[in-house]
């Protein structure tokens, strides 16, 4: 395997007789099994084979070798470097490249693991608090990541100060220090998260329950437009735009099906497994929605389809329990959201769309069974949506298009 990845045995030789001697070959053979292109893989065999020779002056020991081992390389060998070639010099490449081989060497137990980093006291209150909004107040992650966000940042604020001398004039003072920089609908987010956990300090004794009642409720702003939604010629050009003769495409375009005929979050979309899929009865399990309950969903025929040709054609063999996964590095892995948006977005491009909010697909779906004739009960069921409030906003009449749906004027004869 290594002869058709390095096809040079004096480069193959080189490897061996390296001070990192064969850990070097079997940190290729692993690049090689995650995924990563040939030249990827020449290039950090080229940054670790510097590395290996700069361990060697040093008089370095495999086993001793740590994060500041590889620190000193980066920062004071790298700028003055007069090695010979092929001694890779990009500092981009050379961190990548060490960073992966310290992970490599770390699972082989070669050398030693990641020290623990010491938990500051901010963090201690941040995760004991998310630690209450998982178990006792049941959120789902996305909701947790904002509300400790806004905790981690007010702890900041207050800098070395004992909370117990928490007063309402501290709240206020952070409040309008942080207002200037907020929408109106952010700023009602943020007097909602501290409300939150100012609840959890109380509950832990941390302040007195009166100081809770010190952050204001932001006024209401007037009700916005209707959700912004693709017309029919973007909606047929964004499922024109996947290329369905390769996996990527195959895997991309089912994706695409579950936000344009379910309506799936991001989120959603990347949890699906294939074990969820009903496949004699045509049912999708969604078991990742933000109420953290089951729900069945009906699979239209176009969307059974679609995943039906990315599994069989597409999906590669990989003990992924997702059913989406990853054709790049590390190669069948499951994919995260982040990857089921940039899909997205690249499709958006693709089509000429101008935007890159994916849920303008949610709002489409919605809108569109809404114009249907379906009730926001039925929809909201099928979104999974918590309230009707939510839903409602896909019933706001368009004033745009209600424009064009009106009867001109009659006028009347002199």
């Amino acid at each position: 395997m290594i002869e058709s990845l390095f096809r040079s045995a004096l480069v193959r030789r080189r490897m061996i007789v390296s001070h990192l001697g064969i850990i070097i070959q079997d940190f290729v053979l692993h690049l090689h099994s995650q995924g990563h292109v040939l030249t990827c893989i020449q290039a950090y065999e080229q940054a670790v084979e510097h590395f290996s020779r700069w361990l060697e002056s040093q008089k370095v020991e495999i086993a001793s070798i740590s994060d500041s081992t590889v620190d000193r390389f980066l920062r004071f060998h790298l700028p003055r470097c007069h090695c010979p070639r092929p001694a890779t010099t990009n500092l981009k490449t050379c961190r990548a490249a060490l960073r992966s081989l310290m992970i490599f060497m770390r699972q082989k137990s070669l050398i030693q693991p990641s020290p623990i980093a010491k938990v500051s006291h901010i963090d201690q209150i941040v995760n004991d608090y998310d630690q209450h909004l998982r178990v006792s107040g049941g959120l789902a992650p996305n909701t947790r990541l904002y509300l400790r966000r806004y905790a981690r940042e007010f702890l900041k604020n207050r800098g070395r100060k004992d909370l117990r001398r928490l007063t309402p004039k501290d709240i206020m003072g952070y409040i309008q220090s942080r207002a200037p920089g907020l929408k109106p609908a952010s700023l009602r987010v943020m007097a909602r998260a501290l409300r939150s956990f100012l609840r959890f300090l109380n509950l832990k004794d941390y302040i007195c329950h009166h100081i809770i009642s010190a952050v204001p409720t932001p006024a209401p702003w007037p009700r916005s437009l209707p959700p912004e939604i693709l017309n029919e010629d973007q909606l047929r050009a964004f499922l024109k735009s996947f290329i369905r003769t390769t996996p990527t495409g195959r895997r991309d375009f089912a994706m695409a099906q579950c936000f344009y005929h379910l309506g799936l979050r991001t989120s959603e979309v990347a949890a699906i497994r294939i074990e969820d899929i009903d496949w004699n009865n045509n049912l999708l399990r969604v078991a990742t929605s933000k109420q953290r309950k089951e729900r069945l969903i009906p699979l239209p025929n176009q969307v059974s389809s679609a995943l039906l040709d990315y599994v069989t054609r597409g999906r590669p063999v990989t003990k992924a329990p997702t059913l989406f996964v990853r054709h790049r590095a590390p190669f069948g892995s499951s994919v995260d959201v982040h990857h089921v948006r940039s899909a997205m977005r690249r499709a958006f491009t693709r089509a000429g769309i101008p935007s890159s909010k994916i849920h303008l697909l949610r709002h489409t779906f919605a809108t569109r069974l809404h114009r249907r004739g379906i009730d926001l009960k039925s929809i909201a069921d099928f979104l999974g949506h918590q309230s009707l409030n939510t839903t409602a906003g896909y019933a706001r009449v368009n004033i745009q298009e209600l424009r064009t749906a009106s009867l001109p004027w009659p006028e009347e004869k002199p």
